[in-house]
């Protein structure tokens, strides 16, 4: 469970990256005023243009509501631990993911009139170059972010004692019930996948885009993901991934992109979980 310290540094970067962002929307704004021409934010193979400033109060909710949610747990700020994950904790998680990601669509399709499939790049798969990218990031995603969870673990050992893996990793290493183990495996392969490349690469991403520009947004919204997880030792590997996942968005222009290479990594992840030992 979240502790105090982990909480006051988590809504720190909140409170960062909001102000940032918000400076960054007006600054875009300012430079497209007094340079009509630009268009930044048109490039790549990600289509932001149908996003409008609706969205981007929609955007600014979530973010805020999530702000608002970052709290040390009561018993982890008593005892100094964390109550871990159960069985029902982790049902309710997963059901949460897909009601947001369905809110999300029918927001989408009912309220904005646009066309998910069209708006994420679904409609017209090259599953020749999709699949080519998938596998030489797959690559580049298990080296980099590993190569940087080690840098992680060696640069804050002496300053961040508490180093340990997320709850969810404690509990399926410790567990040796199969119905909480594969369930977790469908949280992480199936379900995580599907709603949060759908929230941060679909929405997040596309939104900043629209108003600022690919690489800001890259940076933000990946930020922003990195600080959903709600792990301090996990911030620096999980926004790296999330830069990637965008830049292979960007390559194909399709969500499928960083859906399958969320699903590869938490496979080898889950993997690796088999094969360590607890609290490794």
């Amino acid at each position: 469970m979240l502790d105090a310290p982990s909480a006051g540094i988590l809504l720190d970067l909140s409170i960062f990256v909001s102000i940032a962002t918000a400076l960054a929307l007006f600054g875009y704004r300012l430079l497209r005023h007094y340079r009509p021409q630009a268009a930044w934010n048109h490039e790549g193979q990600v289509l932001s243009r149908p996003y409008a400033v609706v969205d981007l109060i929609v955007l600014a909710m979530l973010g805020l509501f999530f702000i608002l949610a970052i709290k040390p747990h009561a018993t982890a700020t008593a005892a100094g631990g964390g109550g871990g994950v159960t069985l029902g904790g982790l049902v309710f998680g997963m059901a949460f993911h897909l009601i947001a990601c369905a809110g999300l669509l029918i927001y989408l399709h009912r309220v904005r009139g646009l066309n998910p499939a069209e708006l994420f790049g679904l409609q017209h798969i090259h599953w020749r170059s999709l699949g080519i990218v998938v596998l030489v990031f797959t690559v580049i995603v298990i080296i980099t972010v590993n190569l940087l969870s080690a840098a992680t673990v060696e640069l804050l050992k002496d300053v961040w004692p508490d180093l340990q893996p997320q709850e969810t990793v404690k509990a399926f290493q410790a567990s040796d019930g199969f119905l909480f183990k594969f369930l977790v495996v469908v949280a992480a392969v199936i379900v995580a996948p599907l709603a949060e490349e759908t929230l941060f690469r679909g929405f997040v991403y596309g939104v900043l885009k629209r108003y600022t520009d690919a690489p800001f947004a890259a940076l933000s919204s990946a930020l922003m993901f990195a600080i959903v997880h709600v792990h301090v030792g996990s911030i620096l590997p999980l926004f790296m991934l999330a830069v990637l996942f965008c830049i292979a968005y960007e390559i194909t222009g399709c969500l499928l992109a960083p859906m399958l290479l969320h699903a590869v990594f938490n496979s080898v992840s889950i993997l690796g979980m088999l094969f360590l030992q607890p609290g490794s």
